[in-house]
């Protein structure tokens, strides 16, 4: 057997994850850990292929397997899932059928409904392409907490590291 470590971190242009790309770089489904220095957290990002465009920065979307090609970990719309669900959220606009970064933990800043308040937990809902209030308890359909209450149609939050969760008609 032939293999090559991937997640070493000379391999990978660390400007990349805030871009996107017509032409794979990566392969699909990569997973790199960095420490944000801006938001004193670590990261974690996935190499993904983009199902449409995101022209809202933070935007959620879940993390799938693909069908086809080299289309093997996907992009798609949240809809309804009693368990498992992967969220990943853009940190810059990306252009449909284009290849990202995607950070699936740590800090960022999240398309948002009114109403979070810092310390709720929040989650996704059925056909949202934002985050909203779960509450002050964590539930099977939180993937993180607010770090800052809703301004501006967006939040600040922490994203649980290796979570997936429950999406909710």
């Amino acid at each position: 057997m032939a293999y090559k470590a991937l997640n070493n971190l000379q391999t990978i242009d660390l400007d990349s994850l805030d871009a996107s790309s017509a032409t794979k770089e990566y392969p699909l489904g990569t997973v790199i850990t960095v420490n944000d220095t801006a938001k004193a957290a670590a990261g974690e990002f996935m190499y993904v292929k983009a199902h449409a465009g995101f022209a809202t920065v933070g935007t959620p979307f879940e993390i799938v397997a693909g069908s086809g090609g080299d289309a093997e970990v996907v992009t798609k719309a949240i809809a309804t899932l009693a368990s498992g669900a992967k969220i990943g959220f853009n940190t810059t606009a990306i252009t449909t059928a284009h290849y990202f970064w995607a950070q699936t933990a740590g800090v960022l800043t999240a398309a948002a409904k009114a109403g979070i308040t810092a310390g709720d937990f929040v989650k996704v809902d059925n056909t949202e392409t934002d985050v909203e209030t779960d509450g002050t308890t964590l539930t099977v359909n939180s993937i993180g907490i607010a770090k800052t209450s809703t301004a501006s149609s967006a939040v600040t939050l922490a994203i649980i590291p290796g979570r997936t969760v429950t999406i909710s008609a």
